[in-house]
């Protein structure tokens, strides 16, 4: 009798393990990042830093970022799905030679940015997954752990912001579409992220903030974030000493 019980007992306990161990795993499968990305092409990328630094040196510093990013992704779990969303069609074979391995390439699609990421969250939720973030590539400082932070923070809330100090924001995600986030934004604005945490608030969303961040668009913020205490990438140090800022 009594060997009979711890044979039930292990038996129950070898698939209590099971089940949370597929859990686990489900959950860890059924998350994705992307990145939102241009082909960092001379003219084409960083406009306004062109106007200081010329063409040449914004792409250069553009590339840096990616780089920079790419790297961070590089360090999150090899179960979440991550994809790089560029825009322009011509530069696929330019963005899969950046991404290397463990990327899936992606078309933005849409008119403005809002669009696009309305119709991003829309595919990859379609797809299966049940956290989705989506980040930009020219934030420097925006990390490994911000990330992860970022997708386990939507297992208790419904959308998950990352300013930006321009107004704007680096990151947003979400468990399930939330269209209105994206519609009557004034894109490219320094009211973007707020007019976004409105749109949250007139829906009740839970939503989890995560630390402002330096986005990188004119000398300017260049100048403000070389200037900010913390780790910085070799390659971007080496970068704001060679144009001598």
């Amino acid at each position: 009798m009594r060997d009979r019980l711890k044979r039930t007992n292990a038996i129950i306990t070898k698939e209590r393990k099971f089940v949370k161990n597929y859990h686990m795993k489900q959950e860890k499968q059924s998350s994705a990042l992307l990145v939102f990305m241009r082909a960092p092409r001379a003219g084409k990328v960083k406009t306004r830093l062109a106007r200081s630094l010329g063409d040449e040196k914004a792409a250069e510093f553009y590339n840096l970022c990616i780089d920079a990013t790419l790297e961070e992704i590089g360090q999150l779990s090899k179960e979440i799905d991550k994809y790089i969303s560029f825009t322009e069609p011509t530069s696929k074979y330019e963005v899969e030679r950046l991404a290397g391995l463990g990327f899936k390439v992606t078309l933005q699609e849409g008119e403005g940015l809002g669009q696009r990421l309305c119709n991003a969250f829309s595919r990859v939720l379609e797809n299966g997954a049940q956290k989705v973030v989506i980040v930009a590539s020219d934030v420097p400082d925006l990390s490994a752990r911000i990330m992860t932070d970022a997708i386990s923070s939507l297992d208790n809330s419904d959308v998950v912001i990352g300013p930006c100090y321009d107004g704007g924001y680096y990151l947003i995600g979400m468990k399930e579409l939330h269209g209105e986030l994206f519609h009557g934004i004034s894109w490219g604005t320094e009211r973007v992220y707020q007019q976004t945490l409105d749109a949250t608030r007139k829906k009740a969303l839970a939503v989890r903030g995560l630390p402002i961040l330096v986005d990188i668009d004119t000398e300017a913020d260049l100048r403000q974030w070389s200037q900010v205490d913390g780790y910085k990438k070799p390659a971007l140090m080496d970068f704001i000493k060679a144009i001598r800022l």
